[in-house]
C-alpha cells in the first residue's frame, strides 16, 4: 500500500471530508482537516475563530459585498489572511514530515508539491451535493433546491478563489491532481475503495 502523504481537494457537498476520514482509517494514518485550525492556532498564537472565518473566505467577497459585512473590517486584512496561510503551510509541511497522513483542503497539494504527495480531487453532480448537504447540514434542511444550490456554489467559489489566489493555479483542474473521483457515481465508500485501488497500483 502506498505510504506517501495524501491530499484531498473537494467540492463543497461532495463528501470529501468523510472520504478523507474513512481513507485515513483504512490506511491507519492520521487525518487532518479542521484539526489544522486547532494546530495553527496553538502554534501560531492565532484566534481559531478568526482563522475559521478568514482562511477560505477572505478572497471570496467582492468589493461591493465587503461593505455589507459588518465583521469584515474588524477581522480581516490581507496581512492577516496571509499570516494564516503561511502558518498553515508550516503546519502542513511539519505534519507531512512526520510521516504518511491524509490532509483535506487548505492548498495542501500545492504546499507539498515538491514532497511527493498523492493529490486527489473529489467532485460530484449538483443534485448529489444538494441531497448530501440536506442530510448532513441540519441547519439548512429547510432550504429550497435553489437556495441550497446557491449556498453550495458560494462555498465552492470561496474555495476556488482562495486556492487560485495562493497557488496561481486553477482549483479543480484535473491536471493539478493525480486522481479525480466523482463521488455521485460511487458514493463515499466506493470513492474510498477507488482511491485505495489507485494507491495500491502506484509504483
Amino acid at each position: 500500500m502506498n505510504s506517501r502523504v495524501i491530499t484531498i481537494g473537494r467540492e463543497f457537498g461532495s463528501g470529501g471530508h468523510e472520504i478523507g476520514m474513512k481513507l485515513a482509517e483504512r490506511l491507519g494514518v492520521p487525518f487532518y482537516d479542521r484539526e489544522l485550525i486547532t494546530i495553527s492556532s496553538e502554534e501560531g498564537g492565532l484566534d481559531p475563530k478568526l482563522i475559521e472565518r478568514n482562511e477560505e473566505g477572505a478572497h471570496r467577497i467582492s468589493e461591493k459585498g465587503r461593505s455589507r459585512m459588518p465583521f469584515f473590517s474588524l477581522s480581516y486584512s490581507p496581512d492577516f489572511s496571509d499570516a494564516i496561510y503561511l502558518q498553515q503551510c508550516k503546519v502542513i509541511k511539519d505534519l507531512a514530515a512526520k510521516g504518511p497522513c491524509v490532509i483535506v483542503g487548505r492548498c495542501a497539494d500545492f504546499v507539498l508539491r515538491n514532497e511527493g504527495s498523492i493529490n486527489i480531487f473529489i467532485a460530484a453532480s449538483m443534485p448529489y451535493k444538494i441531497a448530501r448537504k440536506r442530510r448532513v447540514a441540519v441547519e439548512k434542511k429547510d432550504y429550497t433546491d435553489e437556495q441550497m444550490e446557491r449556498y453550495i456554489n458560494d462555498m465552492n467559489t470561496a474555495r476556488a478563489n482562495y486556492y487560485n489566489h495562493y497557488t496561481n493555479q486553477k482549483w479543480g483542474n484535473s491536471s493539478t491532481y493525480h486522481l479525480c473521483v466523482h463521488s455521485d457515481l460511487v458514493d463515499v465508500d466506493g470513492a474510498v475503495e477507488t482511491i485505495l485501488a489507485y494507491l495500491k497500483n502506484i509504483k
